[in-house]
C-alpha cells in the first residue's frame, strides 16, 4: 500500500494476502486488521493510502515461498510498516538462498501484477458533479420529448 502523491509517494505497508480483495477490505473498509485498528504502537492510517499494488507468482501458492518473498519485498520496497507474521525456518532458508532473493528482487522491481488507485475526495466530488450534469441532460431530453408529444 502506498501513501502520498508524486514525489511524496512512499511505501506505507507491505503484507501478505491469500485473498487480496478480502485483505484490502479488512484494512481499508472494515478497518479491522491488526495494522488498521490502532492497537499497536505503529499502525496504518488508512486515510493516507492512495494506491494498492500487488505481485503474483506461481510459486506463491506455497506458503513458505510467499513468506520468504515478503522478506525480499521488505528489502526492495522498504515500507514504513511491515506485517508482523512469524517467519518459519523453511521461509528463512529460502530468503537466505543465493538465487531466491535475486528472482524475487526482479519480480518486485518489475511492473506489479495489478494496481488499484483509491479516489480522493476531490475525485469523488468531480465524478458526482459529472453524473449530475449527465442526469440533467437526460432529464432535459425527456422533458423536451414530452413537450413535443403534447
Amino acid at each position: 500500500m502506498y501513501g502520498g502523491y508524486g514525489r511524496g509517494t512512499y511505501v506505507a505497508y507491505v503484507g501478505l494476502a491469500e485473498n487480496l480483495k478480502r485483505r484490502v477490505g479488512q484494512h481499508l473498509v472494515a478497518r479491522n486488521s491488526s495494522v488498521a485498528t490502532g492497537v499497536a504502537a505503529v499502525g496504518l492510517n488508512v486515510h493516507h493510502v492512495t494506491r494498492v499494488t500487488w505481485w503474483e507468482h506461481p510459486e506463491f501458492a506455497q506458503p513458505q515461498v510467499l513468506v520468504a518473498a515478503e522478506l525480499v519485498a521488505f528489502d526492495v520496497l522498504d515500507p514504513a510498516l511491515r506485517s508482523r507474521g512469524a517467519v518459519q525456518d523453511q521461509a528463512r532458508r529460502l530468503y537466505e538462498d543465493e538465487h531466491f532473493p535475486e528472482r524475487m528482487h526482479r519480480l518486485f522491481t518489475a511492473e506489479p501484477s495489478g494496481c488499484f488507485v483509491l479516489p480522493t475526495l476531490t475525485d469523488a466530488l468531480e465524478r458526482i458533479a459529472e453524473l449530475d450534469r449527465r442526469l440533467a441532460a437526460v432529464e432535459a431530453k425527456l422533458t423536451n420529448a414530452e413537450s413535443e408529444r403534447r
